[in-house]
């Protein structure tokens, strides 16, 4: 019943299938994929039923790319993919504001995947299986050269960003339970509460939150990102982490972040590191709750940066659960409208350690007079995965024209009065056509 910022009601978190609570990954957590490859091969063959409503030649297909109709959701289920790397048809449709994207037999949406560059996958429950290709289908980006190779070549610069957000298509990092629950949480919470804006893992590197970002440098900074990135309206940087369980592999991924935020005072950097534990919610009676465990392992690790001033490990790495932020299908606690997580700031061991802090509210952060924190907010929405509702208006403008970006000008001559040819004296009107504007492909606009 919480008023929902998306506008596009249909795809809003209320009508949109619960990636927790819905059993769609019993058993498993992984997804059922069709390929090109795959598709084109039952078909060449014989041995199987290819499904002929998605596949296309190239020829074919690149003429639904290339068409102006349906290009701004095409585009913009692109990007979605590229940043968040799975998501659910309905997903898409509500980070685009897109009703064509919720049918996967949309012609932009099968051109793609003709090409190689979305794949189309299922959940592996059988119940929804068995209702077919439909709203409920998975997409995520094709393991190809299809995208740099046939789509890169016919985009300007302003579509090209708004798809990789200036650095390249890439289709790494498949774990789908996970990332459907990373892109869940990032638009419940653009949807409830007030952000600045949410990205996704393909833009939560290390080197961009706490390097070149920053302009600054990080030492061995490798591949390493967080699922994603809620931002606040003053710009802190709320860096979450998804886990399923509490392995000697999270301690190490504890103790990186750590090791980073020590050097990077908060108000020089805005960022806060979650750790949101989402474990499988048929995971059995006599399965463990991995909170305890995540628990111990993130208190083993601050005792290796034993201060809790503002700026340390402990005050900015938190724990929360996605259990006690969303109890039920479609349903919100009030702990996750103020963001309410636990931080190792107590004396002691054990329950008293952690202190409940509400990282939207009285969670403090004011940033240092040289450090912009909210030109990420103003960024973002060049990024077509930037949720529709925060992307309104026109942002053509941080890119500027070709003419701009190469430091080359045009003279503009005087207004004329169109039926004389005369010059009309400045400030007396505008003409017929009035002032001349960008084509739609150079503009980006929300």
């Amino acid at each position: 019943m919480l008023p929902s910022a998306c506008t596009f009601d249909d795809a809003a978190t209320h009508n949109r299938l619960d990636p927790y609570w819905d059993r769609l990954w019993a058993p498993g957590s992984q997804a059922n994929w069709a390929t090109a490859a795959m598709e084109k091969a039952l078909d060449e063959t014989g041995s199987g039923k290819a499904n002929r409503r998605y596949l296309m030649s190239e020829a074919e297909a690149m003429r639904h790319l290339r068409s102006n109709k349906g290009r701004a959701a095409r585009l913009g289920a692109l990007s979605v993919i590229d940043s968040w790397r799975t998501v659910s048809a309905e997903q898409m449709a509500a980070f685009t504001g897109s009703e064509l994207l919720l049918d996967p037999r949309f012609s932009g949406t099968a051109a793609a995947f003709s090409t190689g560059m979305v794949d189309i996958g299922s959940f592996p429950n059988a119940l929804h299986r068995r209702q077919g290709m439909n709203r409920s289908v998975l997409y995520r980006p094709g393991n190809t050269d299809a995208f740099t190779r046939l789509l890169e070549p016919e985009l300007t610069y302003p579509e090209w960003v708004s798809v990789t957000g200036g650095t390249g298509w890439s289709a790494g990092g498949q774990y789908d339970r996970h990332n459907l629950l990373s892109a869940e949480l990032a638009l419940r919470a653009a949807e409830f509460l007030p952000v600045g804006t949410v990205l996704g893992e393909k833009h939560t590197t290390v080197d961009l939150l706490t390097g070149s970002g920053l302009g600054l440098t990080v030492k061995n900074a490798d591949n390493r990102r967080a699922d994603g990135v809620i931002v606040r309206r003053d710009g802190l940087r709320i860096a979450y982490e998804l886990t399923a369980t509490a392995s000697a592999a999270f301690e190490t991924k504890v103790r990186r972040w750590a090791k980073l935020i020590s050097e990077r005072p908060l108000e020089t950097s805005g960022l806060v590191v979650l750790f949101v534990a989402a474990p499988h919610p048929d995971r059995g009676s006599t399965a463990k709750d991995p909170r305890r465990e995540i628990y111990r392992r993130l208190a083993k690790v601050l005792t290796e940066f034993p201060s809790r001033n503002r700026d340390s490990p402990a005050a900015r790495i938190g724990v929360a659960s996605w259990e006690e932020w969303f109890p039920a299908r479609h349903e919100l606690s009030e702990s996750f409208l103020s963001m309410r997580a636990d931080f190792a700031l107590g004396e002691g061991r054990g329950p008293a350690k952690w202190k409940a802090r509400d990282l939207f509210g009285t969670y403090g952060f004011r940033a240092w007079e040289g450090f912009d924190a909210t030109a990420i907010i103003d960024n973002a929405p060049l990024i077509a995965a930037t949720p529709h509702w925060l992307r309104t208006g026109e942002h053509t403008g941080i890119l500027g024209s070709p003419m701009s970006r190469a430091g080359s000008e045009v003279p503009v001559p005087p207004p004329v009065r169109p039926e004389q040819g005369m010059p009309l004296p400045l400030g007396s009107g505008k003409g017929n056509a009035g002032p001349a504007q960008l084509p739609d492909r150079l503009r980006v606009r929300g």
